[in-house]
């Protein structure tokens, strides 16, 4: 039976990308039912989110954020509008990609209904301006509880609950005590606490060392980006965000306007997001599949723009169609 799955080709190299993810996933033997809908000059439209509530699951590009003022970008207000508040981020290197630790290995998982991304924000007086930072005992207990059952299932050893307790006691302090009380009901997963900003710095020394890494939606966000660099960049670290019977797989790069219309964007970051995608479905092989093929045309002779070559779309799906078993 075909999967449904709302497609939302994004801005940018968007919607060469998600057609070559396309025919990769057909190749692989999937069904698909794509529902395509884009996102418009009216934002997300009820249209937009009827489609993804009745599909069930998202497979998403970039989408371009405006600083309009009193609006949320548009993957904030879609996460906020399906109830999605978990993102989890993979980050492993690929060959060739010039990654600084080939080696890492981390999950970032960033709570994302919340923090000092809930959006209000207000002007206290002329040239003032205030921004709330909102932290609640349930969305703590939530996501502490997604990290950890995610280290079990992945047969991880490991959790990181990151903080800024020192400074911010009552919030962030509410996260550590909340997460470390959620720890004590997975006694075979190590947990272990770090201010942020000292995570940051051991991060960029020996990132092997941290496993599973448990964050708010603010530092969630910085040290999900600073994993990706070190581990080579934009190929690095798909991105899926969940909530209750809903999931949107986003490929969390696609800004590149130089590059657009071009023929010369990198489809992996999207394929990546894709094999994510479809392990979520169940399809499991195939999922398998595409990303044994990634892992082999990475480590080929195609370089993309991203790593000083030229190769895109065209070049990498037929490499990517050829070399899957």
């Amino acid at each position: 039976m075909a999967h449904n799955v709302t497609l939302i080709p994004g801005d940018w190299i968007g919607p060469e990308t998600a057609a070559v993810a396309k025919v990769v996933i057909a190749a692989a033997g999937v069904e698909i039912d794509w529902d395509e809908q884009c996102v418009g000059d009216d934002g997300i439209t009820e249209t937009i989110l009827e489609s993804c509530r009745n599909s069930g699951v998202v497979l998403k590009g970039r989408l371009a954020s405006p600083p309009t003022v009193g609006q949320l970008p548009p993957t904030v207000q879609l996460r906020k509008a399906l109830g999605l508040y978990a993102t989890v981020r993979p980050v492993t290197a690929l060959p060739n990609t010039q990654a600084r630790f080939p080696d890492i290995d981390v999950i970032v998982v960033r709570e994302t209904s919340e923090d000092i991304y809930a959006g209000f924000e207000h002007e206290v007086t002329k040239g003032v301006f205030e921004a709330v930072k909102i932290t609640t005992r349930s969305a703590c207990e939530r996501i502490a509880r997604v990290a950890f059952e995610l280290a079990v299932s992945q047969g991880r050893k490991k959790v990181t609950i990151v903080h800024k307790s020192n400074i911010m006691k009552k919030s962030d302090g509410m996260f550590l005590s909340v997460a470390q009380a959620v720890a004590k009901e997975f006694p075979q997963i190590v947990c272990e606490e770090a201010i942020v900003d000292a995570l940051c710095m051991r991060l960029v020394k020996w990132p092997m060392q941290f496993d599973v890494v448990l964050a708010a939606n603010l530092f969630g966000d910085i040290v999900s980006d600073l994993c990706s660099g070190l581990a080579g960049g934009i190929t690095a670290s798909p991105s899926a965000s969940y909530g209750q019977d809903m999931a949107m797989f986003e490929n969390p790069h696609g800004r590149a306007p130089s590059l657009t219309g071009t023929g010369r964007a990198n489809p992996i970051p999207m394929l990546r997001t894709a094999v994510l995608m479809l392990s979520y479905l169940g399809e499991e092989v195939a999922s398998a599949r595409i990303d044994t093929a990634i892992k082999a045309v990475s480590a080929g002779e195609l370089r993309a723009v991203d790593q000083g070559g030229e190769d895109g779309c065209a070049a990498f799906q037929a490499a990517i169609l050829d070399n899957l078993k």
